[in-house]
C-alpha cells in the first residue's frame, strides 16, 4: 500500500546545526550592529530559543516560521521584523552554502520512492529555501511535492497545513505518518490520529518529542530490511 510520507526539513534531512546555528548568532550580531541594540542581544538570543550557544528543543528558531521569527526581532526593535526578512533573503546563497544532508537521507527517500511511497516535506521554512535544498542534493526524483511556511496561514501542529494535499490529491491521515524532529511534528494531528515519528538529529530529546508513535535516532533508521519500518505495523 502507498503511504503519504511527511517529511520535516531542518533537523530531519538537513542537518540543523551546521546550518542554523552559526546563521542565527551571525544574524543577532547584524541586527545589534545595524540597529545599536548590542543591550539586547541576550535577551533576543534567549527568546529565539538560542541558549548557551544552542538551540533550544521546541523553540522559537527550532520550529517557528520566518514569520515567527520576524515578529521576535520587531517586539526589540521597530523596522527589525522587516530588516530580518531582507537579510535573510540577502543571505540565502551562504545559507545553501552551508547545507548538508543528515547521513543517509537521500538513500532512504530513494527506497521510499522506489518502494511506490510519495514523499513530501513540510517544513516552517520559506519554498525558496526549501527549493534551493532539494536543488542542491538532487532530489527532485525522490521529493513529490513542498509545503513551506510561506505557502499557508496554517502551520504545523494544525493539521490545516494540509488541506491542499488532502484536496488536491484525495490523500487520507490513515495514509500519511510524519516524521520530524520537533513537537511540531509529533503533535501533527495528534487528535486525529496522524501517526507520527520523531528522529533525535535536531534539536529535541527523546522527552521532547510528545505524541510520538516511535522515537529513532535518524531519518536513515525509518528503513528496516528494505521497508518503511511502520509498514509491517499499520
Amino acid at each position: 500500500m502507498t503511504r503519504i510520507i511527511l517529511f520535516d526539513k531542518d533537523g530531519t534531512l538537513m542537518d540543523y546545526h551546521k546550518i542554523w546555528t552559526p546563521y542565527a548568532k551571525t544574524t543577532i550580531e547584524a541586527f545589534a550592529e545595524e540597529f545599536d541594540r548590542h543591550d539586547i542581544k541576550d535577551e533576543l538570543a534567549h527568546r529565539l530559543g538560542l541558549i548557551n550557544g544552542r538551540i533550544a528543543p521546541n523553540s522559537i528558531l527550532a520550529s517557528g516560521t520566518g514569520q515567527n521569527i520576524q515578529d521576535c526581532f520587531e517586539r526589540y526593535q521597530s523596522g527589525a521584523g522587516e530588516w530580518m526578512k531582507t537579510f535573510y533573503e540577502e543571505n540565502l546563497d551562504l545559507l545553501r552554502n552551508n547545507m548538508e544532508l543528515i547521513e543517509g537521507a537521500a538513500p532512504v527517500l530513494s527506497r521510499l520512492a522506489e518502494n511506490g511511497h510519495v514523499n513530501i516535506i513540510v517544513t516552517s521554512d520559506s519554498r525558496l529555501s526549501t527549493k534551493y535544498f532539494i536543488e542542491k542534493f538532487s532530489l527532485e526524483s525522490v521529493i513529490h511535492h513542498i509545503i513551506a511556511g510561506d505557502d499557508s496561514p496554517y502551520h504545523k501542529p494544525d493539521l490545516r497545513i494540509l488541506d491542499p494535499l488532502i484536496k488536491k490529491y484525495g490523500y487520507t491521515i490513515d495514509e500519511m505518518v510524519m516524521v520530524g524532529d520537533n513537537r511540531v511534528d509529533t503533535m501533527l494531528g495528534y487528535e486525529a490520529g496522524l501517526r507520527t515519528i520523531g528522529v533525535l538529529s535536531g534539536t529535541s530529546r527523546r522527552e521532547d518529542l510528545e505524541g510520538a508513535d516511535l522515537v529513532l535516532d535518524s531519518v536513515a533508521d525509518i528503513i528496516e530490511d528494505g521497508r518503511f519500518i511502520l509498514e509491517n505495523r499499520w
